[in-house]
């Protein structure tokens, strides 16, 4: 019922962004690590194994910057906890169930391309925005 999303950058304000092709939209999508958590598994032990998992990265820090309901309506109680961390290390392992491709990406143009409508992921657009008006990078 729950989910973590890791707005994870590098020393030098790049935004760790994943591509994957989605079904649905019929086209490869951005987005940010994410994924659910596990039972009895906390918060931060979710979001800094997805990251590794998605990424290859770890963090030696993460902070909690927000929460959002993905589909309240629709969906049920479920809800993203976002995180933001900027000590990235890479760890050179992905989990090979995970197919992803990373790019890193100067957070100006991400957050150009979020007001611009460019990137439709929810937890990509919701830590972008997130991370804009806390000012964190």
């Amino acid at each position: 019922s729950g989910a973590v999303a890791i707005a994870a950058f590098t020393k030098d304000d790049k935004m760790v962004l994943t591509k994957q092709y989605r079904h649905p939209f019929r086209k490869v999508i951005f987005d940010i690590p994410a994924g659910g958590i596990k039972d009895g598994e906390a918060l931060e032990q979710a979001a800094l194994r997805e990251l590794e998992e998605e990424t290859g990265y770890t963090a030696e820090n993460l902070e909690w910057i927000g929460r959002f309901a993905w589909a309240p309506g629709a969906m049920g109680p479920g809800t993203v906890e976002i995180f933001f961390t900027k000590s990235l290390k890479p760890k050179g392992r992905f989990d090979p169930k995970e197919i992803m491709n990373i790019e890193l990406v100067d957070f100006n143009k991400v957050f150009k391309r979020v007001l611009k409508g460019g990137y439709i992921d929810s937890a990509l657009v919701i830590a972008t925005l997130l991370v804009s008006v806390k000012k964190l990078v």
